[in-house]
């Protein structure tokens, strides 16, 4: 089975977890990747580092994939390494992204809840997309 990461605050569920498997990929380091989805990314010097060790995180554990949730610039980079991979040609290396799509399933005023619906790719990291990030 191929390796994975996961990116989010959260743990995966069981529903998630199953649908990663159901994909190929078993999840590795998911410690490193709670912790990393935690992150409180409040600049661009924090994306660029929290974006870094989840490279490396791959790296290690020869991950081709992550699951999760992406903030917003997060996804401005997935994006980036679309481009830049049109644009090249080629897309090298990279970390293909797949993002959660949660439904809610609270009623008005109560406290939010999530359903999983399932993951949708969102793109791919890496090290080129990396470069225009701010420090």
């Amino acid at each position: 089975m191929k390796k994975a990461l996961w990116f989010s605050r959260h743990a995966p569920s069981a529903a998630q977890v199953a649908e990663v498997a159901a994909m190929g990929f078993e999840i590795a380091a998911q410690d490193d990747g709670l912790r990393l989805g935690a992150m409180n990314l409040a600049d661009d010097g924090d994306l660029h580092a929290v974006l870094s060790e989840v490279l490396d995180l791959a790296a290690q554990h020869g991950a081709e994939a992550c699951f999760g949730v992406f903030a917003a610039p997060v996804q401005e980079c997935l994006h980036r390494t679309a481009n830049d991979a049109v644009q090249a040609g080629a897309w090298g290396r990279v970390l293909t992204c797949y993002a959660a799509w949660n439904v809610q399933r609270s009623t008005d005023g109560g406290k939010p809840t999530f359903e999983h619906r399932r993951f949708c790719c969102v793109g791919a990291l890496s090290d080129a997309a990396l470069r225009w990030v701010r420090r």
